[in-house]
């Protein structure tokens, strides 16, 4: 008898303990009373009933009101984190359109006034952050929100006004991977363009930035020849041109300076022909002074 109890025992725990580990799913029905409280407008009240539920009790169908729920508790009880947490977990696990556009609205909105630096962080600190990643799993979660665009539009623009022009140009490089018919195709076009412009500033020996920055100059220019910032881009490409040509005269200079006066000439003749520059007509007119017989210099790079 001993033998065949001990066995059954452990059956009876086991079974015991599976049941206790993955209890049966709640249905939506357990969520009515925080929805007829929310009805109501009695907002701390559908969140104390609310806040009672572990999401991982209850059915994916369910899970999906828990949270839309959750979201527009939170909305009205100004709990931002709570709100953004929730909605996106909503979007996250794909909700209705009809309410997912009432989440959608709402993330962008938080979205926006954490980058302008409201809401802040114990009440002291700017979650900056936290706002851009908003708007960028808004764009991720609702590819098709018509807030989609903007939300990562406005990520762009956020990094692109700080200065932040590596970060901008991946920004405006997703903007377009994704939305390029969109409203926003022509500004993302030219600022990826702007923001290799204002990195080669900075790097004005980096030849291969500003070769690549012209490019994408005039890729705006052939995408859009009427766009709305063709006369900017113009001027972007005519400076970049300068600093290409003005990197070549420089190095045309360095070699007359060492005694090199045919590497000199090389460099030189390189910077002419950035044509409408001033640097390719200083280059031009100092070639004047170089003998054409003059001894073979350093080979250019």
């Amino acid at each position: 008898m001993k033998s065949s109890f001990l066995p059954l025992l452990g059956l009876l725990v086991s079974g015991s303990a599976c049941s206790t580990a993955n209890p049966i799913p709640l249905t939506s029905a357990a969520l009515e009373e925080a929805e007829i409280s929310a009805s109501a407008g009695d907002w701390k009240e559908a969140w104390n009933l609310i806040n009672d539920f572990d999401s991982e009790d209850l059915d994916r169908a369910t899970m999906i009101d828990f949270h839309r729920l959750c979201g527009e508790i939170a909305w009205e009880l100004e709990e931002v984190s709570r709100c953004i947490r929730h909605y996106e977990s909503f979007l996250q696990m794909r909700g209705p359109g009809s309410d997912s556009r009432v989440a959608e609205e709402r993330l962008f909105k938080l979205g926006n006034e954490m980058l302008e630096g409201e809401h802040r962080t114990m009440g002291l600190f700017p979650n900056r952050t936290r706002g851009r990643v908003t708007l960028q799993n808004l764009a991720g979660w609702a590819p098709e929100s018509p807030l989609a665009p903007e939300a990562l539009a406005t990520v762009a623009e956020y990094s692109y006004s700080n200065g932040h022009y590596k970060d901008a140009a991946v920004d405006y490089q997703l903007l377009l991977s994704r939305y390029r018919a969109s409203e926003w195709g022509d500004l993302a076009t030219f600022r990826l363009g702007m923001c290799g412009f204002h990195r080669a500033h900075n790097s004005k020996t980096n030849l291969q930035l500003l070769s690549q920055s012209s490019d994408q100059m005039a890729n705006y220019q052939k995408l859009y020849p009427s766009g709305r910032y063709a006369t900017e881009a113009a001027a972007a490409i005519l400076e970049l041109l300068e600093l290409q040509a003005g990197y070549f005269l420089y190095l045309g200079d360095y070699y007359m300076t060492v005694g090199n006066p045919a590497a000199a000439r090389r460099y030189y003749e390189r910077a002419a022909t950035h044509s409408g520059t001033q640097s390719a007509m200083d280059a031009s007119n100092k070639m004047q002074t170089i003998p054409v017989t003059s001894p073979e210099g350093t080979p250019s790079p």
